[in-house]
């Protein structure tokens, strides 16, 4: 009876694949030891091959079941696009779900520029040439910063969504309002751990990201609450090479600056001449509802347009 079931469900698959139905899979690959993992979506007539895909990265800690994630990609299918929704490991094998507060955070925002760039590859082995990279909220600067620092990859164009962009100030207040505590005081106390060579420590903190309380490492907490110029995302939209798509949710609490830094930006000519904007009007930070589908609707337009 197994042995049939095997042989029916082969079957299945295999007409299913030859007749061009649409099809999703959990995909995993090695990567620096781990197995890392993703869900491929692929659109009724469409192959990787002939159609390429949007690669898709979530934002901080979260994972590719995130309901802004899993809903653009069924919304996408339904336009005729194949996607890659990829979980980034941050250290952990096959990790799903939130990043477990429980666990030790000893992981870095830049790790998951060559993350990205494996993935990439991953579709390029599947025969992928027309590859876009979309990226939501912290994954759209991980996104960009993979872009920057591997223009070489063969990836064919960029879609920031919401992404993460808050001022020094910013995440200061945010994390008191958050933690109850300033962090100033910690990020001292974590580059004090870094400069003595002591960053893989662990630091008592209130919080870290979405975990409250949190155990993390001294190097990692200044890591994501630092300023630098890789997460700030003016700094590499200014870098970017390819055809680059922003879509702003017109609500978003999230990063409420934004709007106005880009404008600055622009008026400055920070900002590279080949980045096309557009603001969703009524969207929150997530897209959410029927907002997803617009959301869909301009990635779905962008990708073909290139």
């Amino acid at each position: 009876m197994r042995r049939w079931l095997r042989l029916t469900l082969g079957a299945i698959l295999a007409f299913a694949t030859l007749t061009g139905a649409p099809r999703a899979e959990t995909v995993i690959q090695e990567y620096l030891g781990l197995d890392v993992i993703g869900n491929l979506e692929i659109a009724g007539g469409s192959s990787l091959a002939k159609d390429g895909a949007v690669l898709i990265v979530h934002g901080s800690a979260g994972h590719h079941g995130l309901e802004v994630v899993a809903t653009l990609q069924r919304n996408l299918k339904s336009r005729g696009i194949n996607s890659l929704a990829i979980t980034l490991s941050l250290g952990l094998p096959r990790r799903t779900g939130m990043f477990d507060c429980n666990l030790e955070h000893d992981h870095r925002h830049a790790d998951g520029g060559d993350e990205i760039i494996a993935w990439v590859e991953w579709l390029q082995k599947k025969g992928a040439t027309n590859i876009t990279l979309l990226g939501h909220s912290r994954g759209a600067a991980q996104a960009a910063l993979a872009i920057v620092e591997r223009a070489d990859a063969g990836v064919r164009s960029l879609i920031l969504a919401a992404p993460l962009y808050q001022t020094e100030a910013e995440i200061g207040q945010r994390y008191a309002q958050a933690f109850g505590q300033p962090l100033a005081p910690l990020m001292a106390q974590a580059r004090r751990k870094v400069e003595e060579g002591e960053g893989d420590t662990l630091v008592d903190v209130p919080g870290f990201l979405h975990c409250r309380p949190a155990k993390v490492t001294a190097a990692a907490f200044h890591d994501y609450y630092a300023p630098d110029p890789q997460v700030d995302v003016l700094v590499l939209l200014g870098q970017v090479t390819v055809p680059t798509l922003l879509v702003l949710a017109g609500d978003d609490t999230v990063t409420p600056e934004l709007p106005a830094a880009l404008t600055a930006a622009r008026a400055g000519r920070f900002v590279a001449t080949q980045v096309e904007m557009v603001t969703i009007d009524g969207a929150d930070h997530f897209f959410r509802d029927l907002f997803n589908d617009e959301l869909a609707d301009r990635v779905a337009e962008f990708f073909k347009s290139k």
